[in-house]
């Protein structure tokens, strides 16, 4: 187990709190049979492509995601993207100033939606959290 030595900039429970938000976004991927939606079928011609897009600017999950994303600071919003980068296996916890210097390197990103378009993104969110030493279970009511 790695034992943390200094401590995250975005509250852990904020962070299990965005993790369940995304999980959330998640489930609106599949159709009432349980299939996962890919959405390659979907856009038969450039107006669908359109119509969808409108669809997305309307989306309550989204808009929801957004706004807790978004009220971050942004050194919190590093540590978001990097704790889903270290639960993803890009960086060991022991690499976290790397993986932090990467975010911050990432200019102008929609934190959000690259959330809601990073599949499993809420998994390893949490597995982030975990591996930097944070107590999940702590967190699971939020």
């Amino acid at each position: 187990m790695f034992v943390r030595n200094f401590d995250l900039i975005l509250d852990p429970a904020t962070a299990m709190q965005i993790a369940m938000l995304v999980r959330e976004f998640d489930t609106e991927d599949i159709d009432p049979t349980g299939e996962e939606y890919s959405g390659d079928e979907a856009f038969a011609d450039e107006e669908d492509l359109l119509e969808t897009e409108k669809q997305d600017q309307a989306d309550p999950f989204l808009e929801e995601l957004s706004s807790a994303v978004n009220i971050l600071n942004v050194d919190a919003q590093r540590d978001l993207l990097a704790l889903m980068w270290v639960g993803r296996g890009d960086y060991r916890p022991e690499d976290w100033s790397a993986a932090r210097h990467q975010a911050a390197d990432v200019a102008d990103m929609n934190l959000a939606k690259y959330l809601s378009e990073t599949p499993l993104a809420s998994t390893y969110l949490i597995e982030g959290l975990s591996q930097m030493g944070y107590a999940v279970d702590d967190y699971e009511a939020f």
